[in-house]
């Protein structure tokens, strides 16, 4: 079985301090980050759908989309993707998406996925902070050259 990994969730869970939109989403959310970022050579498929963090949301529909925006999260899933060099539907480790994600990020990318996002205007997210866990995430267990 493999697992279902959206693609703005990449930034999402690096920068994921236990806060969300309910408890049910919080517990599972938190149970998640902790095993990627334990593991970070988990392989997920990527895509733009809900997946296994939506499961708890209380903005994903029935008709598994998100009521939230007009349901905009696909297609920030996809621009996240082309900015990143990640492609919908294949296998990553999360270490690798940690990776393409940091090589590809600037403070003009986080602004664009980032700069509207409730979390950020709440002070949860910021750009160094986003830098440092792509970082830790990549380096994790690695040995020093």
């Amino acid at each position: 079985m493999h697992k279902e990994f959206r693609a703005h969730h990449i930034i999402c869970t690096s920068l994921y301090e236990g806060k969300g939109y309910s408890g049910a989403f919080c517990e599972n959310m938190t149970r998640i980050v902790s095993a990627l970022r334990e593991d970070p050579n988990q392989r997920l498929v990527l895509v733009a759908k809900p997946d296994m963090i939506c499961a708890n949301c209380p903005n994903q529909t029935s008709k598994a989309t998100c009521s939230h925006n007009a349901n905009q999260v696909v297609e920030k899933d996809r621009r996240v993707m082309e900015r990143f060099d990640l492609k919908e539907n294949e296998e990553y480790s999360y270490r690798e998406l940690c990776r393409h994600a940091l090589e590809h990020m600037n403070h003009e990318v986080f602004m664009e996925f980032c700069g509207k996002c409730d979390w950020r205007a709440q002070g949860l997210c910021r750009y160094e902070d986003l830098l440092a866990q792509l970082a830790s995430c990549v380096n994790q267990n690695r040995p020093s050259s």
